[in-house]
């Protein structure tokens, strides 16, 4: 575990952190002196304990929000402003230096933007008083309320996405991975509805439906990241998935985490009760089943260590809770509730937890020494990487 300590730098400062990369961590200030607001871009070096800033920005609409990226060896700054404008600008990570500017109109209201690339990101957007009209025909006619561009920030080019529910999948429930060839595929999860919610439908309509039930079906489907941007920017009305994982009235499938080169699921077959975590193999794409999920009481359950590639089952005792590894981990401790609600467990040793309250307090916890350190700070996990600010 590698616990980088930064209050006495940012623990006072309105800083945003961007990102975590081994021993460097990229955040973000905004500040103002002399009626001056600026907005700064800051890289810490960990092992010189060295801060320097990489750019900094004059803000002369200071109600416009800054929402940041990171993207391989870059940095990417999104300015929303209130007149359906923003500013792109996109940072190479290690220099500082700007390599990309540029000033586009949206279509409607900035809501949300999942970077795809170094110079790919799709912009979601809605209804604002001007499109209102074209807003409500695409809800009509595709049941989305929101309209998805994708744009190339080094060729200035903007893609309307015509495959809307593709688009949707992108913005909630894609994660990615790199096969052993070093390709860059994604994992887009399409549930049909909630686990309980479903189970209750299939009991419900029995005997009403074919045995196929694709009306119900889980997917989670998998596109490689090079022939998704194609698709999307050749006007593809439908993205050609495949599918990874999926399940109709037979049962439910569940993305849980990455853990290593395996991609594990969830699956549950509804007839005999049996569920299960499976693993799909990043480098040639195999299915093998990892192990039988526990049957859960009062006080049990699993959780899922989505950074750390990990899945745990927890038991809740008296004023403890017990912690066993299932998949990509053999923890087996038990440690205090005091220490806060749990974010992570780092080389099987140690709880990385945080608490709720006025000030922000976050516990590392060695369950070896069974010694809680406790520190008035925020905290953010990436691997075995904490940093306290």
């Amino acid at each position: 575990m590698n616990v980088i300590d930064l209050r006495d730098e940012l623990y006072r400062r309105r800083i945003e952190i961007i990102e975590i990369d081994g021993g460097c961590i990229y955040y973000a200030e905004e500040l103002t002196s002399d009626d001056e607001a600026r907005l700064y871009i800051y890289r810490y070096d960990a092992e010189r304990e060295e801060e320097r800033v990489l750019s900094f920005f004059t803000l002369e609409d200071t109600d416009c929000i800054e929402h940041f990226y990171s993207c391989g060896g870059s940095i990417m700054i999104l300015f929303e402003s209130r007149d359906s404008k923003a500013w792109l600008i996109k940072l190479d990570k290690r220099s500082g230096a700007e390599l990309i500017r540029k000033k586009i109109a949206l279509i409607g209201r900035y809501f949300d933007c999942v970077p795809i690339s170094e110079n790919d990101l799709i912009i979601y957007t809605k209804a604002d008083d001007e499109n209102r009209e074209l807003f409500n025909r695409c809800l009509e006619t595709t049941n989305s309320d929101t309209i998805a561009n994708l744009y190339d920030m080094e060729k200035g080019y903007r893609y309307f996405i015509k495959d809307f529910k593709t688009a949707a999948l992108i913005e909630n429930a894609m994660h990615s991975f790199k096969t052993a060839k070093g390709e860059e595929k994604l994992l887009l999860c399409d549930p049909y509805c909630g686990e309980t919610e479903k189970q209750e439908i299939v009991r419900a309509l029995a005997g009403h439906f074919t045995l196929d039930g694709d009306e119900l079906r889980d997917n989670i489907w998998l596109i490689s990241k090079s022939k998704l941007l194609s698709a999307l920017k050749s006007g593809a009305e439908k993205i050609p998935l495949r599918r990874a994982a999926s399940a109709g009235v037979e049962g439910t499938v569940r993305f849980e985490c990455i853990s290593g080169e395996n991609i594990i699921f969830r699956a549950k077959v509804y007839k005999t009760g049996l569920e299960q975590f499976f693993a799909m193999s990043a480098a040639n794409g195999s299915v093998s089943p990892v192990k039988t999920v526990r049957e859960r009481g009062d006080g049990e359950r699993y959780f899922t260590d989505v950074c750390g590639g990990s899945i745990y089952y927890m038991t809740e005792l008296d004023g403890r809770t017990r912690l066993e590894g299932e998949v990509g981990s053999s923890a087996r401790m038990t440690y205090p509730n005091k220490a806060g609600r749990m974010i992570s467990c780092i080389d099987d040793r140690y709880i990385v937890a945080e608490k709720d309250s006025d000030e922000p307090t976050a516990a590392i916890y060695d369950s070896r020494l069974h010694i809680t350190d406790t520190f008035q700070a925020r905290v953010m996990v990436k691997g075995a990487t904490v940093v306290l600010y």
